[in-house]
């Protein structure tokens, strides 16, 4: 228990003991429910526990009905935040075979082509950039961006087409 390290005093490590015996299997179990993978829900209460470990001085007597809620919280969120992550990597990946039938990928961009369209990006105008980076490289949804921006998403529309097509003029330029 390498996280028994991260606490400092002896009844604080007793009691961190205490804790983890005692609501480890009900913790993992609420991160089975959530991530339907066992090694997943595993990483989900170890993350729990170090979150524990951290914040001891928060946390009271081990039979309190509190110290269950609160404990039950935090690997519910731990569990929330790996699937979460895993969902998000999950659908960045796209696989060849994935692709609808005849479609492959756009196209190749060569590395000093690459470095031309960062130039593109990085001389936008801001109000485009902004908004073009919230939308494709955060992965935002319009209403989102609208709530950050604090724009309404019909502005946030134009922008993005605004955006678009300045960076379709300049890679045209960039390609002849």
């Amino acid at each position: 228990m390498i996280i028994l390290m991260m606490v400092d005093a002896p009844e604080e490590k007793r009691k961190f003991v205490i804790l983890y015996e005692k609501y480890c299997c009900l913790m993992l179990k609420i991160a089975v429910d959530i991530l339907n993978d066992n090694q997943l829900a595993e990483d989900a209460v170890q993350e729990a526990f170090v979150r524990v470990a951290k914040h001891m001085e928060n946390i009271g007597q081990p039979e309190e009905t509190a110290t269950k809620r609160y404990l039950i919280t935090i690997a519910k969120h731990a569990a929330i935040d790996i699937y979460r992550k895993r969902n998000r990597l999950r659908s960045q990946e796209i696989y060849m075979d994935e692709l609808p039938q005849g479609q492959e990928p756009l196209a190749y961009m060569a590395p000093e082509e690459e470095f031309g369209v960062l130039d593109i990006l990085t001389n936008m105008p801001p109000k485009y950039r902004d908004i073009f980076l919230l939308k494709y490289s955060a992965h935002l949804e319009n209403a989102e961006i609208a709530e950050i921006c604090g724009l309404r998403e019909g502005t946030v529309r134009q922008r993005l087409a605004r955006g678009k097509r300045l960076i379709e003029n300049e890679l045209q330029k960039l390609l002849s």
